[in-house]
């Protein structure tokens, strides 16, 4: 099985035009680059601010087309002495303007991302801030060089490697607090995406043990991304089932999905699902006929006939059920 992952560097490639353009001196591609890698079926889940009172805000001026009516995504948090708090919604709002590029210059998203940051913060959190946007301008700008190395992967080892080489890039370029600020939470998203991979291709293990080793996997990670996960993983299973399905699979091919997904307690509450929704439909469908018959009996008034149906409905149905039924 392959899973391609794409490198998310539209921001990027936007930026290096904006380089070029600009006449300003490009920064030096880093050796040993990176790139983030992560399971194309699988969109990594947000990180979750702590909660500290924001900043002063106020609205942009001369929006482009696309911001109008739109809230600036992502606060700007300060801390008693009037130091930014790195968190991942300044990271937020830095993407928020760059994904102007296009629609306006790069120098005019910068600048856009400059003007907020001064509007909106005093010294010595507005210093902290710009100098942390040049920071994330010159990642950017380094992840163009990446996608030379690492476009697509098809390979696990390649993955691997790709993870590795952008979290070193990212700690070789930010302080550990940014770096964890912005990044942690799509790391261990990350991290917990190849390390199930690595599970699901280990040829020494039983459909049972992938399952089991993928279910502690997924409950030591952290409880928010639990929580933002697994809903995205049910997601995919549900979307991979109807594809196998449709493509006529059998259900022991959905068992050994659901095992490498869910694990086996998880997939045994499906399987027992599974059979509640397939005896229920019997029951319907026999219902149906049933009514179908008595309403094609000739000769009966049709007040006759609705007390027929009524009648079924109270003996082959309970009362929830027949709410149920009814909706």
């Amino acid at each position: 099985m392959k899973f391609i992952i794409y490198l998310p560097l539209l921001t990027s490639a936007l930026l290096l035009g904006w380089y070029l353009s600009s006449g300003n001196e490009a920064p030096t591609p880093a050796p040993a680059p990176a790139v983030t890698a992560q399971d194309s079926r699988i969109s990594a889940p947000p990180s979750l601010p702590p909660p500290i009172a924001p900043a002063r805000l106020t609205p942009a001026a001369q929006e482009p087309t696309s911001l109008r009516g739109t809230e600036v995504d992502g606060e700007l948090l300060v801390d008693a002495r009037g130091n930014l708090v790195l968190t991942s919604q300044v990271r937020h709002l830095f993407d928020y303007f760059l994904s102007l590029i296009g629609e306006e210059s790069g120098l005019q998203a910068r600048q856009r991302i400059r003007d907020h940051l001064t509007a909106q913060l005093d010294e010595p959190a507005r210093g902290q801030a710009l100098e942390l946007l040049e920071t994330y301008l010159d990642y950017q700008y380094q992840l163009v060089d990446l996608e030379a190395r690492f476009a697509v992967a098809e390979h696990l080892e390649d993955l691997l490697a790709r993870e590795q080489a952008v979290q070193q890039l990212r700690a070789r370029l930010f302080s550990r607090e940014a770096h964890e600020a912005f990044f942690a939470g799509e790391e261990i998203y990350n991290n917990f995406t190849l390390e199930r991979l690595t599970i699901q291709q280990d040829p020494s293990l039983s459909d049972r043990e992938k399952g089991l080793a993928i279910e502690a996997l997924r409950e030591n990670l952290p409880e928010e991304m639990q929580q933002l996960l697994v809903p995205q993983i049910h997601n995919d299973l549900r979307e991979q089932t109807l594809a196998l399905r449709a493509a006529g699979a059998d259900e022991g091919r959905i068992r050994q999905l659901r095992m490498g997904m869910l694990g086996p307690e998880a997939t045994e509450r499906l399987e027992e699902l599974d059979r509640s929704r397939a005896e229920w439909r019997e029951r319907v469908e026999a219902f149906q006929q049933e009514r179908e018959r008595i309403l094609s009996q000739p000769g009966l008034a049709d007040s006759d006939r609705r007390a027929a149906v009524n009648a079924l409905l109270e003996e082959q149905f309970t009362a929830n059920e027949r709410l149920r039924l009814i909706n």
